[in-house]
């Protein structure tokens, strides 16, 4: 049998753990035990409607690309496969609590600087797709706390294109009410999630003529696009994408935008 590896983090002020990788037909006994508590803390919130989970595919590479409303996104994110699903979060929470922190890495996440290009979260993250796991990047990196959808990060679109590996939107809908902003208790209420079908960076392209030079925003609206077109009971509008710092290329960005949580 295949055994686990580590995958080296950043440095931080004291020695931090590792994210463990497992084989991608394996899954982590933590990862395990907590997807069955988050299956069971779902049921007693309220109804999950999830539909199109055929479209994860049951192996090799992919990205589970989200919208993102709520803190309690990821956990309902881990419902959607059966498979071990890698996220890359905020490096706040690995950092303010020690406990926390070791726990999200046994989970098999892995801390992204925020407000910078971080390269080492970036490799990590292409170096998960090529050995064939599924990791799961939210394109707007951080909650958009009204209708509309964020524009798609860079760093999303960037590991699209260097990995090849299939992206399936998905649409999460009523997340934000189980957890308002702004306030510390998680409320009951029903939850919509709608996976869509796969579709890899160079389809987008090759629809889009190529996207030359703005491939990476090319690749990020389509997506986006895709991710509205799923909701059921309302529909999103989708920001209003800003031209980029001209210091900022598209090969050195990635900032906390692909983080898991804002």
């Amino acid at each position: 049998m295949s055994t686990p590896t580590s995958a080296p983090e950043a440095p931080a002020a004291k020695k931090a753990p590792t994210t463990v990788i497992f084989p991608p037909d394996q899954i982590s006994p933590v990862y395990r035990r907590t997807r069955v508590l988050v299956r069971l803390a779902v049921s007693l919130i309220g109804k999950l409607d999830m539909v199109g989970t055929e479209n994860i595919p049951a192996t090799g590479p992919a990205i589970l690309a989200p919208n993102h409303r709520a803190h309690v996104d990821p956990p309902y994110m881990s419902l959607v496969s059966g498979r071990q699903i890698y996220y890359m979060a905020k490096e706040e929470l690995f950092t303010t609590n020690d406990k926390f922190g070791r726990f999200l890495y046994k989970l098999g996440a892995w801390p992204v600087r925020r407000g910078e290009a971080d390269r080492a979260a970036l490799r990590m993250a292409v170096n998960l797709l090529k050995q064939g796991h599924v990791v799961c990047i939210f394109p707007e990196g951080t909650r958009s706390f009204d209708d509309s959808l964020l524009v798609a990060e860079k760093g999303f679109a960037l590991i699209a294109k260097q990995t090849g590996a299939p992206i399936i939107p998905i649409a999460l809908e009523g997340t934000h009410r189980i957890w308002p902003k702004g306030t510390k208790r998680i409320h009951r209420g029903k939850v919509a999630i709608t996976i869509g079908k796969p579709v890899t960076a160079q389809e987008i392209l090759d629809a889009h003529g190529g996207g030359g030079k703005e491939a990476l925003e090319v690749i990020g609206r389509d997506v986006m696009q895709r991710i509205a077109d799923l909701f059921r009971f309302s529909r999103p509008t989708i920001a209003v994408e800003t031209s980029s710092p001209p210091a900022a290329t598209s090969k050195q960005t990635l900032s906390s935008s692909t983080a898991a949580e804002d």
